[in-house]
């Protein structure tokens, strides 16, 4: 009995190992049809140009500023700068950021040889501008584009802020008491009545020495006044004039009582006349 199962196990195997070679071999077959893949070539990683090149050029500065007198023309500035590499480095061109600003190479393009180098100027025209202004001039090259900052600070020119300030009254005679021009007009009035307070709002106009040929003299008038023409002028100013309205209510800074210690004021050193006032 045992001899009979060891027979039929040892036919199994035989018949197993037969089929098992059967479906082997159109495997191993195929696999020897496809050629093996080749290995991606190596290629070094070459470094980015503003790894290379940020810092052929060496800058005395990148931003310059400078405080001019009133009416000066132009603002000018010189930036320094070097090739500190072993290769050559070309300027190519400058953009100004507007058109009152200029800026000049020593020549178009500037070549500048390895530890060499030399100035860039730029020029800003002034005309017409006050206070502090920045200008940026864009450096194109073969090193990395550099930026470049004037800042200018500008005194504004007397004549033309008084002539700027005229003109506003003009349009808008009520203009005097916002913005800047309240520093001037309405704060040094706060706390102050009678003669300090003709000195703080009508004197720096009425009694300045070069006042605008538009502002009277209220010394020397030629019409009769009395203590409710100023009054009532102080009040609500004097339409198609630059005289603003000084009381609280058309936008000024005084009040009734402010308004009242100027005229009393006025009626006392101002020449007057018996007969009743006019507005003129």
């Amino acid at each position: 009995m045992q001899r009979n199962q060891l027979r039929i196990i040892l036919g199994l195997g035989t018949v197993l190992g037969a089929l098992f070679l059967l479906f082997q071999a159109p495997l191993v077959k195929a696999a020897r049809a496809i050629p093996p893949q080749a290995a991606p070539p190596f290629v070094p990683t070459s470094p980015t140009p503003s790894q290379t090149n940020s810092e052929l050029l060496v800058w005395d500065a990148v931003m310059k500023e400078l405080t001019v007198t009133a009416g000066q023309a132009t603002a000018d500035f010189s930036f320094c700068v070097t090739n500190v590499s072993d290769t050559l480095v070309v300027i190519d061109k400058l953009n100004p950021s507007c058109g009152c600003t200029t800026a000049k190479l020593p020549s178009e393009p500037w070549l500048i040889a390895p530890h060499t180098g030399g100035h860039i100027g730029i020029t800003v025209n002034l005309a017409g501008k006050f206070g502090t202004i920045y200008k940026t001039v864009t450096v194109s090259s073969t090193n990395a584009p550099k930026t470049l900052t004037v800042k200018v600070n500008i005194p504004e020119n007397p004549e033309m802020a008084r002539t700027r300030n005229q003109e506003m009254a003009k349009a808008d005679r009520q203009a005097v008491f916002r913005n800047d021009c309240a520093r001037c007009h309405m704060e040094p009035t706060k706390g102050k009545e009678g003669k300090e307070l003709y000195a703080a709002a009508c004197g720096i106009c009425h009694d300045a020495e070069h006042r605008a040929t538009t502002v009277p003299n209220l010394h020397a008038l030629n019409h009769s006044t009395d203590y409710n023409y100023w009054k009532v002028w102080i009040t609500t100013g004097k339409a198609g004039s630059m005289m603003p309205g000084f009381a609280i209510e058309n936008g000024g800074p005084l009040t009734e009582a402010q308004i009242a210690s100027v005229a009393k004021y006025l009626s006392e050193t101002v020449p007057t006349n018996p007969q009743t006032a006019q507005l003129k």
